[in-house]
């Protein structure tokens, strides 16, 4: 099984002449591909129908941004996340209520007990965030970075207890350590303490394996791609990547980032693959 992940940076304009199935053997075929930042509202329902079907032989999971109050950039086209699985999987999804901003999407395949978990993470920032849980302005989107990991540990704790395994992949809108930056890890606050608690109190606190990471222990390999930098220096960060629960680490025969520039066509993110062998995986 072959897993994608790529944060598109706008779909619709894949929708057309069937751009986005002719780039699947660009993404060596997956049997999943989880896309962030899709950028398409609910209620545009003739986009939505298109994503539905724009890859034939595949379902469609999908959770969109609704929220009039922290999502109105480009009026309403802004976050969102799709996951196409292919129809012999028999996935069903699962979206929460109180993912608004279209951020995390689960794909649950009963037959092999696992849960692939889409998510785009939040980019923290000082703009004023809406608490939907208090129906008024309350903190700030540094805070609100760190609620929604904390609330996401929750749920995958449920599903875990439902059973199933994890795997989640996706943009995260953080750098683990030094290694996954250049020219420099951003160490002042609040983003050193986001850092901090995302890698104990999510990863090691869910026990999950960083898979690129852990199979490529000392690599240099970025996801994200800063296109104003200056000087044509490099300027990118390892911000999209897979965890794993220990229990299918074994099941992953690849695991790498696409970085090829081609890769990249209309985003500042680059593609990344996990391959489970479905015999190991059980």
């Amino acid at each position: 099984m072959r897993i994608v992940s790529w944060n598109i940076e706008s779909l619709p304009r894949w929708l057309d002449d069937d751009a986005l199935s002719r780039q699947l053997p660009r993404l060596g075929d997956p049997d999943v591909l989880c896309l962030q930042e899709v950028r398409v509202r609910p209620r545009d329902d003739a986009v939505v129908a298109q994503m539905r079907d724009a890859l034939p032989g595949y379902d469609c999971h999908f959770s969109l941004n609704r929220d009039p109050y922290n999502g109105r950039f480009r009026g309403g086209r802004t976050y969102g996340v799709a996951t196409w699985l292919r129809v012999g999987l028999h996935a069903s999804a699962l979206r929460y209520a109180w993912d608004v901003e279209g951020r995390v999407c689960v794909s649950g395949l009963p037959s092999q007990r696992l849960a692939i978990v889409n998510v785009y993470a939040v980019n923290g920032t000082a703009r004023p965030h809406f608490d939907h849980d208090r129906g008024a302005l309350h903190g700030d989107r540094h805070a609100f970075k760190q609620a929604f990991i904390a609330r996401l540990g929750d749920e995958m704790r449920r599903l875990r207890a439902q059973g199933l395994r994890l795997l989640l992949i996706g943009d995260w809108n953080v750098s683990r350590t030094r290694l996954d930056t250049t020219p420099r890890l951003r160490t002042e606050e609040p983003h050193a303490t986001a850092r901090r608690r995302f890698n104990e109190e999510f990863v090691d606190g869910l026990g999950l394996v960083d898979v690129f990471r852990a199979r490529h222990p000392e690599a240099r390999a970025y996801t994200w791609f800063n296109r104003r930098a200056r000087g044509g220096r490099l300027d990118a960060a390892r911000v999209d990547f897979a965890l794993v629960d220990p229990s299918i680490e074994a099941a992953v025969t690849d695991v790498g980032i696409d970085q090829d520039p081609d890769a990249r066509t209309g985003s500042d993110h680059a593609p990344l693959w996990v391959t489970l062998s479905d015999q190991a995986l059980g």
